[in-house]
């Protein structure tokens, strides 16, 4: 007889797992032991080789949903001492190296909903039902291995029942940390004005709330929303106003699969994200003119599926529901009831809060399909903290501190990277401690003390400075990686590259010569890389002001292309101490000139509005560009471009839909152009992009068919986003091939 000792890594914490291989076990009548480990889980098991390959292969098979399974180490052990006794669940045991990896939030499985709405259920109506395979997870831990003392679920004992369905070895509850009920707790209660309602009566009130037009702070998994009926226009315009969001889009919350294709487009592919368990948000075409008021002068509007218990229970009144962040503008999203309190109640008609602790808070993530892949604009809830593999063995654990807009962070240990979740915009305080926090929650949960830190060479970012007092902190190496060559290097670590031609279009980030750069062509070869081609410089009036002022943009390429401007508009462009290379000031300032969007009240809104301009009609007008070449760099000249714009809307011989259209057809042009001439320079088939502005639907889609039309082998980001968000991932990656060539 022999003991096989199984050590099983990735996602086997917090999934049902240990119940799953208890039952596996019993089933095929083997003995022995299963534990959760800071290495991921442990078996033991007392068996023949030929029973062991069937244990195998059904746990691969079979495994729960949300379970994903990295490696299986198996090591082999001869036994005089019997068969064992029964197969038993043990201890978590705390010891060694920290390998394990906890699960994201899950939504709500179908069981766990049919149970709360059954009136002959102990959990009738009852919101933080949960199970084996759903619930919060991430939001909740606060170390490893994942056991409920080690959540925030500890301060909730369970009932005598409960306990009863954990032990029970037939039961779905087996081992499920977050396993509670009425008696138990937790518990929602609504805090309106000066009174208090708890448990049912305040989820009815709640509803009452709603139905007569106002506004709730709903405490929910990863943090608060702010709710109320999309088809109240009183509500909608209040809760703008209240929020300081004049036009920037509402997520909304469907009741069902049924409900968002009646307002909506939604393909095989979008259906399978919004059903999936991380319920992100998912951007999705309109049909005809519906919720214009949830998300002005767009042809997209985001929608989730519910994923927590609180959720479907508002939704019994309402078909669909604005659920936005609950939080300031700008700021990260509220966490806390104290929080709430003091942030959202100026917002909200009242507060629906809950008495369990959100540890590490999570935005929703959201997503879209282009080309029938899923591409991330925000991955964060239901993603986070899962990690992405990497090419090579890291020999040392790296800090990636990642960029100052859509921060995020990551760690690298062994052969995984780990990304943060989303934390915002670095300029405001409460974000830059929340990044902290979880930048040492991270190291602690995942053991990842680092010896290199990576970060952007902006001087003023504040994720620099905070690199760099972690690696006086550590004594750890200093690493520089430029911004919009981690945006490459993000792309290509995802797919294992060494080598491409980078396209980079974004907004903003700190070039090697002092400009903004944002409009780049790189040829990447390991680490090292060479900028070969960028948009022509313009002036930004005010600076960096400028990416909230599309018509200053737009002052600055008129003034550029020669055209003339009066004496206060030459004033504002000579003031102008920066020079960009910016695609996306480039999108702001034709939106500015085709009079869509003058000013942005939120990031993108120009080159968003211009995107649905663009795609709401086909156009064979042909834009102007030149490729000229100076001192060995492709500068790419639109200044023609520039003026036949103007000249076509004045004399009305093409609509502003065309023109938009025209202008995506000829960036789309530009980079199959330039492409073309660096592959004849180097044999270069590999291209890579990526940027904020990639997030654009039909440019990506553009480019992606054009470039594959003539040969070139294109990739995009599909794990982390093409926006600032993936500077981690692609700062690790530049550290990895660079320490990989100085062997």
């Amino acid at each position: 007889m022999q003991e096989y000792i199984l050590k099983i890594r990735g996602i086997v914490q917090g999934v049902g797992f240990r119940p799953f291989v208890a039952k596996l076990a019993k089933e095929l009548n083997l003995n022995g032991y299963v534990e959760n480990r800071e290495t991921g889980v442990e078996v033991g098991l007392f068996c023949g080789r030929e029973e062991l390959e069937v244990f195998l292969n059904r746990l691969r098979t079979e495994k729960p949903a949300p379970a994903k399974i990295i490696e299986v180490n198996i090591r082999e052990i001869h036994t005089e001492n019997g068969k064992g006794t029964g197969f038993v669940i043990k201890p978590s045991k705390k010891s060694g190296e920290i390998t394990a990896l906890i699960p994201p939030d899950i939504g709500l499985c179908e069981d766990c909903l049919d149970e709360m709405f059954d009136p002959n259920s102990r959990r009738y109506l009852y919101p933080f039902i949960s199970c084996s395979h759903c619930g919060p997870r991430f939001s909740i831990i606060e170390s490893i291995p994942y056991d409920r003392p080690f959540t925030t679920m500890k301060s909730f004992p369970m009932c005598v029942e409960c306990e009863s369905e954990y032990t029970n070895v037939s039961e779905r509850r087996y081992h499920a940390q977050t396993n509670c009920c009425d008696k138990c707790g937790p518990h929602y209660w609504l805090e309106e004005k000066a009174e208090k309602r708890f448990s049912k009566e305040a989820i009815v009130r709640a509803k009452e709330i709603l139905l007569k037009g106002g506004i709730l702070a709903v405490k929910g998994i990863g943090g608060f929303h702010l709710v109320c009926d999309p088809f109240c226009k009183e509500a909608v315009q209040r809760l703008r106003k209240l929020k300081e969001r004049p036009f920037k889009p509402f997520a909304l919350m469907a009741k069902d699969l049924e409900t968002i294709v009646n307002f909506a487009e939604v393909s095989p592919e979008e259906t399978k994200l919004l059903l999936s368990t991380a319920r992100p948000i998912v951007l999705l075409k309109k049909k005809g003119n519906f919720f214009e008021s949830v998300a002005p002068g767009i042809n997209m509007v985001g929608v989730m599926l519910p994923y927590a218990g609180i959720h479907y229970l508002l939704l019994q009144e309402f078909p669909i529901l604005i659920a936005t962040s609950g939080n300031l503008s700008g700021e990260i999203l509220c966490a806390s009831n104290d929080e709430a309190r003091k942030k959202l109640s100026g917002i909200s008609d009242a507060l629906l809060l809950h008495d369990r602790e959100i540890l590490n808070r999570c935005d929703d993530s959201v997503l879209k399909v282009v080309n029938k892949k899923k591409l991330f604009v925000r991955r964060s809830r239901g993603f986070v903290p899962e990690i992405v593999a990497i090419p090579f063995h890291a020999s040392s654990k790296i800090f990636c501190a990642g960029g100052d807009l859509k921060a995020v962070f990551g760690y690298v240990k062994g052969d995984f990277f780990y990304p943060s979740q989303y934390f915002g915009d670095l300029q405001f305080k409460l974000n830059q401690d929340q990044y902290l926090l979880m930048a040492e929650r991270y190291e602690r949960l995942f053991d990842l003390s680092p010896s290199v830190v990576v970060v952007d060479m902006h001087p003023g970012y504040f994720s620099r400075w905070l690199g760099e007092l972690l690696a006086r902190k550590k004594g750890a190496k200093l690493v520089e990686c430029q911004h919009h060559t981690a945006h490459i290097y993000s792309v290509m670590a995802e797919y294992g590259l060494k080598n491409c031609i980078g396209v980079a279009f974004d907004g903003t980030g700190y070039g090697t010569d002092g400009t903004v750069w944002g409009g780049e062509f790189f040829l990447v070869n390991g680490a090292k890389w060479q900028r070969k081609g960028r948009l022509r410089r313009v002036s930004m009036p005010e600076g960096e002001n400028a990416a909230k002022r599309p018509d200053l943009m737009a002052l600055a390429y008129l003034f550029d292309a020669g055209e003339n401007l009066s004496t206060d508009e030459l004033k504002l462009i000579n003031t102008a101490a920066v020079m960009t290379s910016s695609a996306g000031r480039l999108f702001d300032a034709v939106s500015s000139l085709l009079g869509i969007c003058q000013r942005n009240t939120y990031e993108g809104e120009a080159a968003m509005k211009l995107e649905s301009a663009a795609s709401s009609v086909p156009s064979n007008l042909r834009l102007p560009f030149a490729l000229v070449k100076k001192e060995g760099l492709w500068e790419i000249d639109l200044r023609n471009c520039i003026k036949k714009i103007v000249a076509l809307k004045k004399e009305k011989e093409a609509t502003v839909e065309e023109l938009s259209r025209a202008f995506h057809q000829l960036l789309s042009n530009v980079v199959l152009e330039l492409c073309k001439k660096l592959r004849a320079e180097t044999g270069e088939q590999n291209v890579c992009l990526s940027g904020g502005v990639f997030q654009n639907s039909l440019l990506l889609s553009m480019c992606v068919e054009t470039l594959k039309k003539s040969g070139f082998i294109v990739y995009v980001n599909e794990q982390v986003s093409p926006n600032d968000e993936g500077i981690a991932l692609g700062q690790a990656y530049f550290y990895l091939l660079k320490e990989r060539e100085s062997r």
